[in-house]
């Protein structure tokens, strides 16, 4: 395809420097090589620079800043240095198969859409890879989807600059941040989804404590989108189903609150079912306590 408009591509990175090659060498390769690649330093003390010291790829910039101010900031902060009528981002510790960006604006221009999001291969540090997201994507509800389900990491992403300009990401968001912004965007713009894997992202464990932490995040966006989950209860069930399941071993008195909530708004029995266990763990919780 022709490769004319100009594809800026942002990689926020913190003490990344033995991944951040590989990063680099994938977005560099890619077969759609119109891009600008903006490495956004937040403040590594890992010796990250060193990386950019000698002869760079005259498209590759590599910007720093002495504060750590998280992820969101960091794109952000790129974002607005750069000049492409596109935008990706890309995480430091991830790759992308050569063919992702032409792949992408292919469909964005086929389909008219703002915002193409792809698949992505998820490798866990332990067992097989998978294919993300997990569940599909309705075109005609992209909405809705979105609120149930976060469907586009950010490494997945290709916008029109529009998109970004418009929305930017919420930098005081630590947790999330992709899902608070694909959820406005499919609020606002319409989107496209290729259904392939263009991307290569390593994931950790998921243990108790992680998912207790993870708890407060996803409140946080609940509550952000309430008037959306509002007008959408079949989301809204399942985002209360997801924040009880976080703390049934945890706290099951409230997690039980969770799913009285998706019960109420879903009538399913495995509602139903969730919300009879978890009232039966804080039951044997409490009288476990008082003994």
């Amino acid at each position: 395809m022709e490769q004319q408009e100009l594809i800026s591509v942002i990689i926020p990175s913190y003490n990344r420097k033995d991944r951040l090659p590989a990063c680099l060498d994938s977005v560099l390769g890619q077969s759609y090589a119109n891009i600008e690649v903006l490495v956004v330093d937040d403040a590594s003390t890992d010796g990250t620079q060193s990386l950019f010291e000698g002869p760079l790829d005259p498209r590759l910039r590599y910007l720093r800043y002495e504060e750590n101010r998280g992820a969101c900031y960091a794109r952000n902060y790129g974002a607005e240095r750069s000049h492409g009528a596109y935008i990706a981002f890309q995480d430091s510790d991830d790759t992308w198969r050569p063919d992702k960006l032409e792949k992408q604006l292919a469909c964005l221009k086929a389909s008219g859409a703002k915002l193409c999001f792809c698949g992505m291969d998820r490798i866990p540090v332990k067992g097989e890879a998978f294919y993300y997201p997990v569940h599909g994507f309705d075109p005609a509800r992209p909405l809705e989807c979105f609120l149930a389900e976060n469907r586009a990491g950010t490494q997945t992403m290709l916008m029109q600059r529009e998109v970004w300009e418009t929305l930017r990401f919420d930098e005081s968001f630590r947790r999330y941040q992709d899902w608070d912004f694909a959820i406005r965007a499919a609020a606002a713009f319409p989107l496209v989804y290729l259904p392939e894997a263009l991307a290569d992202s390593e994931v950790g464990g998921d243990s108790i404590s992680s998912a207790v932490k993870s708890y407060p995040a996803l409140v946080r966006l609940y509550e952000k989108h309430r008037v959306l989950y509002a007008a959408h209860p079949a989301a809204d069930a399942v985002m209360n189903r997801r924040m009880g399941r976080r703390l049934v071993r945890s706290d099951p008195a409230r997690a039980a609150e969770h799913f009285q909530t998706s019960f109420r708004l879903s009538r399913k029995w495995y509602d139903l079912a969730y919300y009879l266990g978890a009232r039966l763990r804080a039951l044997g919780q409490k009288e476990g306590t008082s003994s």
